[in-house]
């Protein structure tokens, strides 16, 4: 996300219409793009940060749901420069960039913008909870966990990691996380394009370390990890016959000193 030309002029995001699932933000579709996007305002409707353009409106919502898990960390908004302006960028967990503030003239005009951006308080959607408070109601859109093994690993700056991106022969578009014995540690929904599946997969690497992003739920008798973010769920665990046997596979039920050497 971190070239400019995937952002409109910022008078574009002004004046647009607030988004009646997420207080504090606005989102539009551009005629001319034919993407969508959002804004994060402040009170008088003033642009704070700014989106990339969005081909589907379930990228957006991802989006939106990373400012707001985000811009409240410490170090994710940075100021940087281009030629003689400034702006504020959010970026993720894994350093890629979420959104960024229309331009200032002098460094310390960004500088006072990231404390304004970051205590903008956000509503994220609340969900109503109906007689069951599963977010795993089928597995439908998911593959058999052996089809998610066996893939080419993604590569880093760091080497080789534990994460996958595939097509599979249905078309759809996948990724999945192995443990370091190879087995499979969580899995996608298929999505119908790349571009979806890449958003979600950024959002599940931004995330995957954070205890308190995991539930353990009960379908159909077995039980699964699931990783979800406000209420989107990310990727799942293979079956487990025990509560306990999902719990331990999560950042919350393993050994501490183990973490820092998943994935």
């Amino acid at each position: 996300m971190a070239v400019n030309d995937d952002y409109l002029p910022c008078k574009s995001y002004a004046g647009q219409e607030a988004d009646p699932k997420n207080e504090g933000f606005t989102v539009f579709q551009d005629k001319k793009t034919k993407k969508y996007y959002f804004a994060l305002v402040d009170n008088e409707g003033n642009v704070l940060l700014k989106s990339e353009g969005y081909v589907d409106l379930k990228s957006r919502k991802n989006g939106i749901a990373s400012v707001i898990k985000n811009k409240s960390i410490d170090g994710r908004l940075s100021v940087e420069k281009d030629k003689k302006k400034f702006f504020v960028v959010l970026k993720a967990g894994n350093n890629k960039e979420i959104a960024r503030s229309c331009n200032f003239t002098s460094e310390l005009e960004a500088k006072n913008a990231i404390e304004k951006i970051a205590s903008k308080e956000s509503v994220a959607e609340v969900v109503s909870a109906g007689v069951s408070t599963n977010m795993l109601a089928s597995l439908d859109g998911f593959l058999n966990v052996g089809d998610y093994l066996d893939k080419a690993r993604i590569w880093d700056s760091y080497g080789i990691t534990g994460f996958v991106k595939f097509q599979g022969e249905d078309d759809k578009y996948y990724f999945g996380v192995y443990n370091p014995d190879a087995t499979l540690y969580l899995r996608s929904l298929g999505f119908m394009t790349e571009d979806e599946r890449d958003n979600t997969f950024d959002l599940m690497e931004s995330t995957i370390l954070l205890e308190e992003n995991y539930k353990i739920e009960n379908l159909g008798g077995k039980y699964y990890a699931v990783l979800f973010e406000e209420s989107e769920i990310l990727a799942i665990s293979p079956d487990f016959n025990s509560f306990i046997e999902a719990f331990v596979t999560t950042p919350g039920g393993r050994p501490k000193e183990t973490i820092g050497t998943m994935f």
